[in-house]
């Protein structure tokens, strides 16, 4: 992605998922395109499943081909997930930077996003950018 980011965009993404799941304490300190759901943020199972129905559904993004077993584990132990596919096991990242591509285009294209890279570099650089009250960004210099 090298177009500058669209911060309406990024800012409802964060609140819906502050709506739906919430975030853990210092979730801000390190917030990025590449900040994995299930493993930087600790979104899986029957979260994981709430978050992107209210994703889609909030935005009105075509499903397409989205399937939730090449991000995310199901809740509890299931015996046969051994049998799946490797890419349907829940190993796949599903990051930030996917679900902003998904609202700019208002499409999930498994394929685009998956191969696309994303920048590590924090999205919040000061308490006051972020959208949602009650977290902090210690001090890490200049604006957006």
């Amino acid at each position: 992605m090298n177009e500058p980011l669209d911060y309406k965009i990024l800012d409802n993404i964060v609140v819906c998922i502050q709506d739906t799941v919430g975030f853990g304490r210092k979730a801000f300190e390190s917030f990025s395109l590449a900040t994995d759901i299930a493993r930087d943020l600790g979104i899986d199972g029957d979260d994981a499943n709430d978050l992107m129905v209210e994703f889609f559904e909030r935005f009105s993004i075509d499903l397409n081909d989205y399937d939730p077993y090449r991000y995310f584990l199901e809740e509890g132990y299931n015996f046969f997930s051994f049998r799946r596919a490797k890419d349907r096991r829940g190993n796949i990242p599903l990051r930030v930077g996917m679900l902003y591509l998904a609202l700019k285009s208002g499409r999930w294209d498994t394929q685009a996003f998956e191969q696309a890279k994303f920048s590590d570099a924090p999205l919040y650089k000061r308490t006051e950018d972020i959208p949602i009250d009650g977290y902090k960004i210690k001090s890490r210099g200049s604006c957006r």
